[in-house]
């Protein structure tokens, strides 16, 4: 009836008169307008949208779903405000409602609820309470009907549950991980207002609100007031459980505000009021547990004598430790937690007794929370000796009784399997492969060889979960006897600078029970110093007090450390002396800076000018090393304001024309980090090196090109790198900054979405219009785009100038992904145009122009080497002028991956037998000798061989004369497997033709140890002597 009505503004009317009546009919009318107003007209009406998404009525329900499925097709991108409403009523609604619901999130593109999860996702970061709640409240709400899409907010919602300040955000987000199994779901229903509100704040509170939404808007509060506190006291006790729980973790929040009040009003006796609560015997409950803690530290703040403690530590503390429910066990650490921070050796003997008689591997691994902070109970009582690997969470009994039934052959086999495994692009794969990788070694000590690598790839790996499975493996290959390389323990120790504290935490343990196994270790002068600067470093600065203890009873053990224990409790001029003696002391350098900046951050927060310039006046002191770049963002923020930071800038400038390796390398780690609040800090870095003139890597530079290439999850992420680009005077950098504007734009001037791409009828801009809409760079989803590789030609720039960089690079993504899933469309144009396909991406590779797209380039000809073996070698040696590829083939031995190297190795095999001259080609040669030199990689030091054995080598006395001395190096250092290999080339070669001098030291391998390498210089020996001789 209303498609009739012939202006939009009418609609708008007849929606607004109908929402205000409280006739059921008249409601339902307006959600069946909902659906015909336009875009402009839905924005006014948003607020009003949750009004009918909480009616009673099952009609006024139905048809507003009805109404946000119209919308949703009509406008996607409103998805990000209208979804939710569908997803609320999944689960809180009737049985119709619900499956109404359901049915439409089924029905819509997933990359619509991948949109949203990704546009909440970004708001965990917020400094704003109200905010992180109503993300939280979305994703929560997500989870039960699509729990699948949060994938990649485990890492979010894992940190917040672990360590948030606020006590009401760590129970949403571990409700959410754990699924509601021990924190009803009614919570999110009753704290939905908080998503019906948007515009919700700290004053929004008024007569009107309920008591729920009063305490829940005071908790969310940074800052209350005595008045506001004594509203919350009166029902701290109460006996609805979400009141008395939401009053107990905003008291407990507000400690020092509820000392002065009760100071102030000696007639206030909370002890009262929480006492009864702390020793009910009422079954118990994850919701009991949480509440109890909250009573004990407000207990213990206001001072609870010993007795009393010790009362509670036998029940109910003992009582929630050993709970099946892994919360009530957490809390219970929680609790004896607050009991050892008092210092008191009867309460700590009593806790320490507990758990000695306590299964801590079985309590420990319930959870990643019962984890960490029975980890932190037993670093604060002084117990290492209880701290072993398997009491981690990651460490599976049942796969160690699965391990025990494997024959020693198959569990090396399947550890080479899973080290392969490991290479996967899916990071909760990586995650599940990890825990499988630390299991098998636990369970193989002596039969497994582990390779460092593998460790370091797990250590340094994008998302912190999977790290800190690295920082588990390392603590077994200590604790169960692996052989552990210095260079693996040096590598290591940057986990001591993890953003995350949980790899802190147990690479901090892992290097106190290092040196406590071997003490020996310090005598190495690189470990020493590394591990003492260190440790240091987080000792003085670590935002964490468990990691501070694991530090400073490291630190103990070291001898050269003493001056630098009892740092905190100093005043400040002793404090500067302090540093001033650890800037005597090169691999202290870090750990004063970083001090610096912590104080410094401090200062310019509270606005504290006068011990501003006294840091400053003490750095304007010292000689700048490339350590002061940590408090380069601190600098740049006061330069307008003190010219001593002014010219603390320019000194560093003057000095270094480029940002320090060192330095980038934290920045570019950051740049690949899951955890968007790191990507932002780091491009805003990366900003403030460019208006300081300092020269970028291209690594660094191709990340930010990418961040605006891709839509990201964070606008913010995408302003500064455009802002960057903007400043890079490169042509790559120029055109892909001129592109985007054009791009956005051409879609504001075009108000239409599709999520289709058809590169045979669209055209670049419309191609974007449907990629802007499928891919973003940090969650892709499953869409599938179908391209061939003639279709990517025909959108190259390298084919038009007229075409676009931006969709080039997208393109050649696309090509990749589609590739590495097998795509059989380009596995038979690989097969069918191999000359075409490999001129082309011979020329992606070698333009000049654009460097990240030639990067590109290389990395889609390495899909297609791992997926199409022989496929390069085969498409090269069948062409015309075959060595006009030998440019390809050296930059393809640069990459350090074992697929690659071989496939490069057996291609330069073959152009050697078909004629190239080695001797005309110096370069590749030398990068060929150069791999056999790691003997390590088995099957690159063969190939390598096999080239260096085909070579022209003595054709040219030089080249000769360089290559044997090149290999008699390496003979001194390889195994004498690859001896006998390495002693093969003279064979080959002409033992004759080397010089004396070099001839004279292969002669001392005559004395080897093993006969075959003895009896092989041998013969070689005699040869010589005939052929002289003759």
């Amino acid at each position: 009836m209303y498609q009739n009505t012939d202006k939009n503004e009418d609609l708008a009317a007849l929606f607004d008169k109908y929402i205000e009546s409280e006739n059921y009919k008249d409601k339902t009318e307006a959600a069946k307008i909902l659906g015909l107003l336009d875009e402009q007209a839905l924005d006014e009406r948003m607020q009003k949208i949750a009004i009918l998404n909480s009616d009673p009525n099952i009609a006024v329900l139905l048809n507003l779903l009805s109404s946000i499925k119209v919308i949703l097709l009509k406008y996607p991108k409103k998805a990000e405000k209208l979804l939710i409403h569908v997803y609320i009523n999944t689960e809180f609604s009737n049985h119709l409602v619900k499956e109404f619901s359901r049915q439409i999130i089924d029905s819509i593109n997933p990359k619509v609820i991948d949109n949203l999860v990704v546009h909440h996702n970004s708001k965990l970061y917020s400094k704003n309470n109200f905010e992180v709640a109503q993300a939280l409240l979305v994703l929560g709400f997500v989870s039960m009907h699509s729990p699948r899409y949060l994938k990649n907010s485990l890492p979010e919602l894992s940190m917040i549950s672990l360590y948030s300040r606020s006590e009401l955000l760590r129970i949403l987000s571990q409700a959410i991980l754990d699924e509601f199994e021990n924190i009803p779901k009614s919570i999110i229903k009753d704290l939905k207002f908080l998503i019906e509100s948007p515009d919700i704040n700290e004053n929004s509170i008024n007569a009107e609100n309920d008591l729920l939404k009063k305490l829940v808007i005071l908790n969310l509060k940074n800052e209350i007031n005595n008045d506001e506190l004594s509203f919350i006291l009166k029902y701290v006790d109460d006996e609805d459980y979400k009141i008395a729980l939401l009053s107990a973790i905003t008291i407990k929040k507000h400690q020092k505000l509820l000392k002065t009040l009760i100071h102030s009003k000696n007639e206030l006796d909370v002890h009262s009021l929480i006492s009864g609560k702390l020793y009910d015997s009422d079954e118990i409950t994850a919701i009991n547990a949480m509440l109890a803690f909250s009573y004990l530290t407000i207990g213990m703040n206001l001072e609870m004598d010993t007795k009393k403690c010790l009362k509670l530590i036998e029940n109910p503390v003992k009582e929630y430790l050993t709970h099946e429910n892994y919360l009530i066990c957490f809390y219970g650490f929680e609790m004896m937690n607050s009991f050892v921070l008092l210092n008191n050796n009867e309460l700590n003997l009593s806790i320490e007794k507990i758990l000695e008689n306590k299964d801590l591997g079985k309590l420990f691994g319930k959870n990643n929370l019962n984890y960490y902070s029975g980890t932190r109970l037993l670093v604060n009582l002084g117990r290492y000796d209880l701290l072993s690997p398997e009491k981690n969470m990651y460490f599976d009994e049942d796969l160690m009784i699965e391990y025990g039934e494997l024959p020693k052959n198959m569990a090396i086999e399947q550890f080479k399997n899973l080290e392969k495994e490991f290479k996967n692009e899916d990071w909760l794969y990586r995650f599940e492969i990890g825990k499988k990788i630390g299991n098998l070694l636990y369970a193989f000590p002596s039969e497994i060889n582990y390779k460092q690598e593998l460790i370091q790839a797990i250590l340094t790996d994008r998302v912190y979960l999977v790290r800190s499975i690295g920082a588990w493996i390392l603590q077994i290959i200590l604790e169960r006897g692996f052989k552990i390389p210095e260079e693996l323990i040096i590598e290591s120790i940057a986990c001591l600078d993890d953003p995350n504290m949980e790899i802190r935490q147990d690479c901090a343990i892992f290097y106190n029970k290092l040196i406590r196994k071997y003490p020996e270790i310090l005598k190495n002068s690189e470990i020493s110093s590394k591990l003492q600067g260190s440790l240091a470093t987080k000792y003085f600065t670590d935002h964490f007090t468990v990691i501070r203890t694991i530090c400073e009873d490291t630190l103990k053990m070291i001898p050269e450390s003493k001056e630098l224990i009892g740092y905190e409790s100093k005043n400040l001029e002793e404090k500067f002396k302090t540093l001033e003696k650890a800037l005597d002391h090169p691999e202290l350098n870090k750990s004063v800076v970083i001090r610096l900046k912590v104080k410094l951050k401090s200062y310019i927060r509270s606005n504290d000018s006068e011990n501003i310039i006294k840091i400053l006046e003490f750095i304007e002191k010292q000689d700048l090393t490339e350590e002061y770049f940590d408090v380069f963002h601190e600098l740049f923020k006061l330069k307008k304001d003190f010219e001593i930071a002014n010219e603390l800038l320019k000194r560093l400038k003057n000095k270094f024309s480029k940002v320090p390796k060192s330095r980038e390398a934290i920045i570019y780690g950051n740049l690949n980090e899951m955890i968007i609040s790191r990507r932002i800090t780091a491009v805003n870095e990366i900003f403030e090196y460019i208006l300081e003139d300092y020269v970028i890597s291209e690594r660094i530079t191709r990340k930010i090109k990418e961040f605006v290439i891709y839509p990201q999850a964070n606008p913010n992420i995408t302003e500064l790198s455009l802002k960057i680009l903007e400043k890079i005077n490169t042509e790559e950098s120029k055109k892909i900054f001129k592109e985007k504007q054009e791009l956005e734009n051409y879609i504001l001037e075009n108000n239409f979405e599709s999520e289709v791409v058809d590169v045979k009828n669209q055209t670049w801009q419309e191609i974007y219009f449907s990629l802007k809409y499928l891919l973003t760079q940090d969650y892709k989803t499953l869409n599938y785009v179908d391209l061939e590789f003639s279709d990517f030609m025909k959108f190259s720039i390298l084919n038009s100038e007229r075409n676009s960089l931006i969709i080039t690079i997208i393109l050649l993504d696309i090509v990749m992904a589609n590739l590495k899933s097998g795509d059989n469309t380009l596995m038979y144009e690989l097969g069918k145009y191999k000359k075409s396909v490999l001129d082309n991406i011979f020329k992606i590779i070698f333009n000049e122009k654009y460097p990240l797209l030639a990067y590109k380039g290389i990395e889609c000809l390495k899909v297609i080497i791992t997926k199409k073996t022989s496929w390069f070698e085969e498409s090269v040696l069948n062409a015309e002028n075959f060595e006009e590829y030998l440019p390809l083939i050296s930059k393809l031995l640069d990459e350090n991956e074992p697929q690659i190297q071989v496939e490069a190795l057996e291609t330069l095999a073959g152009m050697v037998k078909l004629n190239v001259k080695c001797t005309e080609h110096p370069e590749i040669s030398k990068k060929v000798l150069g791999l056999i030199n790691d003997d390590k990689k088995w099957i690159i030091f063969k190939k390598a061989l096999e080239v260096i054995y085909s070579c022209n080598f003595e054709d040219n006395t030089e080249m000769l004369e360089k290559v044997s001395k090149q290999i008699i190096e390496y003979l001194k250092t390889s195994n004498d497997d690859s001896k006998l290999f390495l002693i093969k080339f003279f064979k080959i070669k002409g033992i004759d033709k080397i010089p004396d001098y070099l001839f004279d030291e292969l002669k001392t391998f005559e004395k080897s140890s093993n006969p075959y390498v003895s009896s092989e210089i041998a013969e070689l020996t005699q040869k010589r002597k005939m052929n002289m001789n003759y």
